[in-house]
This record gives structure tokens, C-alpha cells and sequence, in this order.
């Protein structure tokens, strides 16, 4: 995650960075993911960000609760 943030400067790269630094649960970090996404797509575009931080997913497989990394559910349209 920090090597994704190393190439860029300035503030919120630098809180993102502290925070993923300092993070001291797997599930801390793996919400962090979406404050990683947020800065690398303030600069890079959403499209690009997403690319980038979702080989990270794998990471994370086995570490966390499944309910946490499994992907969400769609909901039913209610007529």
C-alpha cells in the first residue's frame, strides 16, 4: 500500500501514508484501502486508482472475515 503512495507528494498522501503506517489490525488496513483509492484518484482519476489498489485484494484473502472481503450482495429491486 505504501508503495503506491511513494511516488506522490503532499498532504493527504502523507496522512494516507501515516495511517497505513500505523494501522496495527489487518481490518484497519483493509479500510484503508478507500482512503488509499481516494488519493491515488484525486490524481490519477477513479479508473486508474481502482486498477492499481485492487491486487491488493489478494492480499488480504484468508486474513480478514469473510463477510469483510466477499463481495457485497445486490439488492433486489422491490416492485
Amino acid at each position: 500500500m505504501l508503495s503506491l503512495l511513494a511516488n506522490h507528494e503532499g498532504a493527504m498522501f502523507f496522512r494516507v501514508a501515516e495511517r497505513i503506517r500505523y494501522a496495527d489490525e489487518m481490518e484497519s488496513l483493509w479500510y484503508l484501502r478507500q482512503d488509499l483509492l481516494a488519493a491515488l484518484s484525486a490524481v490519477h482519476g477513479e479508473a486508474a486508482a481502482r486498477k492499481e489498489v485492487a491486487p491488493l485484494n489478494a492480499l488480504f484473502k484468508g486474513a480478514l472475515p469473510h463477510a469483510l472481503t466477499a463481495a457485497p450482495l445486490r439488492q433486489r429491486a422491490q416492485h
